[in-house]
């Protein structure tokens, strides 16, 4: 493995052939009630949010023929079937069914021993995210383990509900009552969705893939929900149902807060350790900081600060970058992906982000600090953004997707635009990967022609330099030349999404 393949591939896939791919949405048609009518009452948390205090069961306990396991991939009543690894390669899989079996493969033994881990396959720090592992039996154990991320791992631990779900009364219950009282994530609420899938894609207090992982040759956590969603080869044992404009808009926009959501939690846990001088957690962690402040080439005056509007202490690399860039802009069009609902202000998030910025080694208990009292308002967000979609929230309107991708282009570009916002390879990834995911929410390649050819180039102009022996995937050329270069790209970009905001 390389320290970055992950991000490489999210743009090497390119916009137009499955970036993101137009995909159905469960959300209610548009003649749902509007979201102003709705009731005020939202809770302060998320559901779905924690570990549920219930036992796991085996994914063959969903596997027979007339639960989830009829054969017929890709079909209904075959979910297991599909969900399944195959015995042979296939050009489309469900990775997470794969997530036990490379712990074994020697890139993972090479990381083990680089790491000081024997086996990876038994090693608690790895099967957090690479497996199910809850069992106490040791035979069910190793049934569930060899299963990888099964059917629990993303629906909930089932010996609670795998009974309760197969009855009619259980259409009756409150996703918030599914989740509280049998532990089961309601996956068709957005929200409850991409929060279960950072726990493992971002990290939380039980899983912390860290700078030493990556060092060893664990590819670097950068979550984007929409991307990850829509990976070509991710053969998804469910389809959305409804509307596929307000499904893209309102899964990029909810991957915005909750992926800096989990980076808080995680910063939290890590801080916490810190101050109680865990010997086994560094402080500053680096892998929460950008990775290009420090793995790019050295001695050329033109990347320090004349390429960019944002200004920062030498030697102070900016804090989770990737997760940092977009979520202001998801804040700001909070109303254009659940029409009736305002922006949230994210006072706590900006304190976050300098404190974090401010000096090499903040103390580790004001970090602690702050660091939940940005989780604490950005879940405030994300319960309201979950209490709409429960609610059923009216269509995005057509114009939504160029709105925020012009919102967006504009947010990689200086105040005046006469520079980027920010040279930090992150900070342009992730305005690009939002753009894409907007293009698409458009129709794509179908609609979406006036602004194709300058995503496109954003895209080509963000990819990485070929690798040469002994070279990392990075954006190794990222110079002066090749920054005005995606400059000028995002400034295409902008004006071709250039619609009046009043439309």
């Amino acid at each position: 493995m390389r320290a970055v393949p992950l991000i490489a591939v999210a743009l090497a896939a390119g916009v137009v052939v499955g970036v993101l791919n137009t995909a159905r949405s469960h959300q209610p048609p548009a003649s749902s009630p509007d979201l102003a009518a709705a009731p005020a009452a939202v809770p302060d948390t998320p559901y779905g949010v924690g570990k549920a205090p219930f036992a796991h069961r085996a994914s063959t306990s969903c596997s027979a023929s007339a639960c989830h396991g009829a054969g017929a991939v890709g079909k209904v009543g075959s979910e297991h079937s599909t969900w399944a690894r195959e015995a042979v390669p296939a050009e489309t899989s469900d990775p997470h069914a794969k997530a036990y079996s490379v712990l074994f493969n020697p890139v993972s033994v090479q990381m083990g021993k680089a790491l000081g881990i024997k086996e990876p396959h038994k090693d608690a720090r790895c099967l957090a995210c690479h497996a199910v592992d809850s069992a106490k039996e040791p035979e069910t154990r190793d049934q569930i383990l060899s299963e990888g991320v099964g059917c629990g791992g993303c629906h909930g631990p089932a010996d609670k509900w795998i009974a309760e779900h197969t009855l009619p009364s259980w259409q009756t219950r409150s996703n918030q009552s599914k989740w509280t009282e049998f532990g089961f994530v309601p996956t068709k609420n957005l929200v409850a969705r991409t929060l279960n899938c950072a726990t493992c894609h971002v990290g939380d207090g039980e899983r912390d893939m860290n700078h030493d992982f990556i060092a060893a040759g664990h590819p670097r956590l950068a979550f984007e929900s929409a991307r990850f969603h829509f990976q070509p080869d991710y053969r998804k044992h469910w389809t959305e149902k409804g509307d596929a404009r307000s499904f893209e808009v309102r899964l990029w926009v909810i991957g915005q807060a909750v992926t800096l959501r989990a980076a808080a939690n995680l910063l939290h846990a890590r801080a916490t350790r810190a101050e109680k001088n865990d010997k086994d957690t560094p402080w500053p962690e680096f892998s929460g900081f950008s990775c290009y402040a420090c793995h790019q080439k050295i001695g050329d005056p033109a990347i320090r600060g004349s390429a960019c509007e944002t200004k920062r202490p030498a030697g102070m690399p900016g804090w989770e970058v990737w997760s940092n860039t977009a979520v202001d802009i998801a804040a700001r069009s909070c109303g254009l992906a659940f029409p009736g609902l305002s922006s949230p202000k994210l006072l706590e998030v900006e304190k976050l982000r300098t404190l974090m910025e401010s000096k090499r080694s903040p103390a580790p208990a004001t970090v602690a600090k702050q660091a939940k009292n940005a989780m604490a308002e950005l879940d405030r967000w994300l319960a309201e953004l979950q209490a709409a979609e429960d609610r059923g929230a009216s269509s995005v309107s057509p114009d939504a997707p160029r709105v925020i991708a012009n919102r967006l282009a504009t947010n990689a570009l200086s105040k005046d635009g006469k520079k980027l916002a920010d040279h930090d390879w992150d900070a342009l990834a992730a305005n690009y990967l939002g753009a894409a995911a907007m293009y698409h929410a458009d129709g794509g390649a179908n609609a979406a022609k006036t602004w194709s050819e300058p995503l496109l180039r954003v895209r080509d102009s963000l990819r990485f330099p070929p690798v040469k022996a002994g070279v990392f995937n990075s954006p190794a050329d990222l110079d002066q030349k090749k920054l005005n270069l995606i400059r000028d790209n995002f400034e295409f970009l902008r004006t071709r999404t250039g619609l009046p905001e009043g439309k």
